[in-house]
């Protein structure tokens, strides 16, 4: 007669340390009785059942342990989804402070080039209204005489005007 023990050892039956699979030990078996003596069919239907039980607990787990490692998988996709939207936001913000610190730092050069500018300017324009206010003295002064050398050849000289004269 077969034992079942025996069996179920030449078949492989898993342990616990294998992945928390239960013993075969802690399955309910029908005790047996002396009287009941068991046939290789009986045994051998006994040995599928418990095979049977066993692979439905290893699918159970198995999809269970599947669900665990997905939804890990997720957890992390998202925590590494998120960190990677914050520093792309940081990065962003960053962009945007370092622009407007250039751009501040542009139009204050701009308006110091500017001034500077206009500085040049009032003072070119000074000293064109100089060199104009010379030209003008300068003309009326040769002017002057000019005329009082064309009276002398004329002979006509007139008194000098106290401007030349002096």
């Amino acid at each position: 007669m077969l034992d079942f023990e025996q069996t179920v050892g030449y078949f492989g039956a898993p342990d616990a340390e294998q992945g928390d699979v239960a013993p075969v030990d802690d399955l309910v078996v029908a005790p047996e009785s002396a009287a009941d003596e068991e046939t290789p069919w009986s045994a051998a239907t006994r040995m599928l059942e418990v095979a049977s039980a066993t692979a439905d607990r290893l699918v159970t787990d198995a999809q269970a342990e599947a669900e665990s490692v997905v939804s890990t998988a997720r957890a992390q996709a998202d925590e590494l989804s998120e960190a990677s939207r914050q520093e792309a936001d940081r990065a962003a913000e960053e962009l945007a402070r370092v622009r407007e610190q250039q751009t501040a730092e542009l139009e204050s050069e701009r308006a110091m080039a500017l001034a500077g500018l206009a500085e040049e300017k009032a003072a070119l324009e000074g000293q064109i209204a100089s060199l104009r206010q010379a030209e003008d003295d300068h003309r009326t002064r040769l002017r002057q005489h000019l005329t009082q050398h064309l009276s002398l050849l004329d002979g006509t000289a007139e008194e000098p005007p106290a401007s030349i004269a002096g």
